[in-house]
């Protein structure tokens, strides 16, 4: 996409399952943790290899949510450092995805995202709104509301095996799709 910006952007979207379409019930959670390792935090792998780390991007991360009616995407958004192109971001990209589905992820990944999930979702129920809210968003997909008491159970017992397994599965060409904003210069 050609548009006035003043930066290239890149996307890559990977089709996924949510609670709602899931075969496997821990996948959702599975995937949930894989977003944690690549982008959860500052010692996360995306912004301490490509931002801090070769400073090919000003920015890298993911995003994912369980929570839809239909299947939803698992989502790595960049934009590169001044120095590099929007090809070397995605290039690098794919790199940290090939590493995640031929390498386990480490003991002490796995117990930082757990870590941050559980008190992420102590903090979370300090207010009636989020609280409300989760309910809500799991009704209105119908799934039920009684699901949210299993989420840390369910991520504490994601194991490195099943990242790996979701990574597999999931990040390949068939499920993918990549947008690139071109920068034009305003006329």
């Amino acid at each position: 996409m050609k548009v006035p910006a003043k930066l290239p952007y890149l996307i890559i979207g990977y089709k996924v399952p949510s609670l709602n379409t899931i075969k496997e019930d821990w996948e959702p959670y599975a995937l949930e943790v894989l977003a944690g390792i690549l982008s959860g935090g500052d010692s996360a792998r995306l912004p301490k290899e490509l931002v801090r780390g070769t400073q090919m991007a000003a920015t890298a991360s993911v995003s994912y949510d369980m929570i839809s009616r239909q299947a939803g995407l698992f989502i790595f958004d960049a934009i590169p450092s001044a120095k590099f192109t929007v090809a070397d971001v995605e290039k690098a990209l794919y790199q940290q995805m090939e590493k995640v589905k031929t390498e386990l992820v480490t003991a002490k990944e796995l117990q930082r995202v757990k870590a941050q999930v559980v008190a992420g979702n102590v903090y979370e129920k300090d207010s009636i709104f989020y609280q409300a809210m989760i309910l809500g968003q799991l009704e209105t997909v119908g799934l039920p509301w009684t699901i949210a008491a299993e989420y840390v159970d369910k991520i504490r017992a994601v194991t490195a095996e099943q990242v790996q397994a979701v990574a597999k599965k999931y990040f390949n060409y068939t499920q993918k799709t990549v947008a690139i904003l071109e920068p034009q210069k305003n006329k």
